[in-house]
């Protein structure tokens, strides 16, 4: 039982190292950030390191627009404030150039394999096969401001911060006592029989009256709302439409796909398992006693004390050269001679084979002629980005510039925050949605973008030339969503007033069986449920599964929602609660 305390302790011990590792900085010297040391520059010093207002403004403005993003509205500094966004940027580069100081004082090293592995498995540089893209990692360091060279000097600081940490993290041996403690809250488990009254059952709730219409109107919000709509001038410098301009010939096609023909083809991959032994007389006794008939797993466990070593699934690259060697010589379900490689001597055999494929050129002919095009097309939107800029420079509209470069000036007459028109459509022609919303978002009437590049290579610019406010949409075009949300609501206190009642009668004496028979419910019982359980084969609802460790045994409660999955509605009334699972109240 050992195990499973320490795997939970993991980042709590992680935490209590990064505690004791900025301890021993009092002998390395971290700078007092709040007591100000008269240098005016520096946010933070650790030992050698310090930390410059420079970069931290630049990397919060990083964090603070890579959020603005994920939630669609530009974030000011006073909300970046409230989610906390300057001290979570501030702890994350003291905790790095903690990590560095001390990776710099062990020496560690970083290895050209590590590096290469880092970069073609990075998902921000695959294309659309999965396979490392040349193009989309250029277009990335582009994007972000970065050189190739210090990517990879950045990449490697980071492979060496997370060998670091690993290498603490694995040594850490927390208190037994605590980490008992902590497991036996983890995984303590109680089980519950409950019954589930449904709002929908409870259908006769009358008809509304004027007054009460009216309050729901007044207090209902986003779904009775019209969106705000801005009308926008747009410019976009597509390297898709650049692309079209270049003529690509068969020849240089035909190059390229000489040279990635390994890129487009699919290796075969073989099924592999392996003993490794200590000397050539003990793998030439086990591969005689697998080719007389053994076994090769149970040959592999006498011989050695274990299970033979599954590599899984591997290509020929994978394995040192000479395993590969006999390996991707064998037919299925055959097992090799004794093999010698560095690692020692094998005996391995193979349980399923998958045959590679060799790409053709005709079919990867009309891909190659667009990554190339749009390759061409990259440097030739930059230059002309640069001398859409330089034509604004000069007092020019968007109009304007657009037209002396001979590109499209677009009217959007109405577009809202999610880049949608009246009607509900997505406005069609834009640029990359994830970069574009932000700047439309924070753009204000009269004021006009920067000309933005997305992660894909194009750039756009807009003018807000007006907007027309969010409203609400009248109570008589309405009316019926607005009785609708009067029905859930009397359909949700009704049942939170039949489960109150139904608990009484509990308190009072009566079992819950017996409640639930007299009313014509099912009584059930969730399965053994520990605090954090959101199954729904398990229990009703995760509140549900936190409830019950908050009452004893014997006792009831209830616990109310709209059915609606989702998360809302903590601290108002347990009848407007909206919880993930439930459809009603459980008690």
């Amino acid at each position: 039982m050992a195990m499973k305390p320490r795997k939970l302790l993991l980042k709590l011990v992680t935490g209590v190292l990064f505690s004791l590792l900025i301890l021993s900085f009092a002998v390395w010297g971290i700078g007092d950030i709040f007591r100000g040391s008269g240098q005016a520059q520096a946010v933070a010093e650790v030992g050698g390191t310090t930390i410059e207002q420079r970069q931290f403004a630049q990397e919060l403005s990083n964090e603070i627009n890579s959020m603005s993003r994920r939630l669609g509205v530009q974030l000011t500094m006073d909300q970046a404030r409230a989610f906390g966004i300057p001290q979570q940027v501030l702890e994350r580069m003291i905790t790095r150039a903690m990590l560095d100081e001390l990776s710099s004082r062990l020496g560690m090293l970083v290895t050209e394999e590590q590096m290469r592995k880092q970069l073609l498995e990075n998902p921000d540089f695959q294309g659309a096969g999965g396979r490392f893209d040349r193009n989309r990692f250029a277009q990335v360091l582009r994007f972000s401001g970065m050189t190739e060279q210090g990517f990879l000097a950045r990449a490697g600081e980071d492979i060496k911060r997370q060998q670091l940490v690993a290498a603490m993290t694995d040594a850490a041996v927390a208190p037994e006592s605590l980490a008992e403690r902590l497991f036996g809250y983890r995984e303590e488990r109680r089980t519950a029989d409950y019954l589930r009254l449904a709002n929908a059952d409870f259908r006769d709730v009358g008809e509304p009256d004027t007054a009460a219409l009216q309050e729901i109107y007044d207090s209902a919000g986003g779904e009775l709302m019209t969106p705000a709509y801005k009308r926008i001038a747009l410019v976009v410098l597509s390297v898709a439409e650049a692309a079209r301009n270049f003529t690509i010939s068969d020849a240089r096609v035909e190059e390229a796909f000489e040279s990635r023909k390994d890129e487009f083809s699919t290796p075969e991959r073989r099924t592999v398992s392996q003993a490794v032994l200590p000397d050539e007389a003990a793998a030439k006794a086990l591969a005689d006693r697998i080719s007389e008939g053994a076994d090769f797993f149970s040959a592999v466990e006498q011989a050695t004390g274990r299970p033979p070593v599954d590599l899984g699934s591997v290509a020929r690259g994978d394995l040192p050269e000479e395993l590969a060697a006999a390996v991707f010589e064998l037919e299925d379900n055959r097992t090799t001679a004794p093999i010698r490689s560095p690692l020692g001597w094998h005996v391995a055999t193979v349980s399923a084979i998958e045959p590679g494929s060799v790409a053709t050129l005709e079919e990867n002919r009309d891909k190659l002629r667009q990554e190339l095009a749009e390759a061409e097309a990259i440097d030739s939107v930059i230059d002309l980005a640069n001398r859409f800029d330089e034509t604004l420079a000069g007092g020019a509209t968007i109009e304007e510039a657009a037209e002396r470069l001979n590109q499209q000036a677009r009217q959007v007459p109405a577009i809202d925050a999610q880049a949608r028109t009246p009607a509900g459509a997505l406005v069609e022609g834009l640029p990359s949605i994830n970069e574009f919303l932000p700047v439309l978002n924070r753009t204000p009437v009269g004021e006009r973008s920067t000309l933005t590049e997305t992660l894909d290579g194009d750039y756009f610019i807009l003018r807000v030339d007006g907007e027309t406010p969010a409203a609400k949409k009248p109570l008589a075009e309405v009316r019926d969503q607005v009785v609708e949300l009067w029905r859930k609501r009397e359909q949700a206190r009704l049942a939170e007033e039949k489960a109150t009642a139904l608990a009484e009668r509990v308190r009072g004496g009566e079992t819950l069986a017996a409640v639930a028979g007299a009313e014509g419910l099912s009584l059930q019982q969730t399965a053994p449920v520990t605090r954090f359980e959101n199954d729904p084969q398990r229990t009703p609802s995760p509140q549900l599964s936190q409830q019950i460790f908050d009452i004893a045994a014997g006792e009831v409660t209830t616990l109310a929602g709209t059915g609606q999955a989702a998360f809302s509605g903590d601290g108002g009334p347990a009848a407007s609660a909206t919880l993930h699972f439930p459809q009603g109240v459980a008690l």
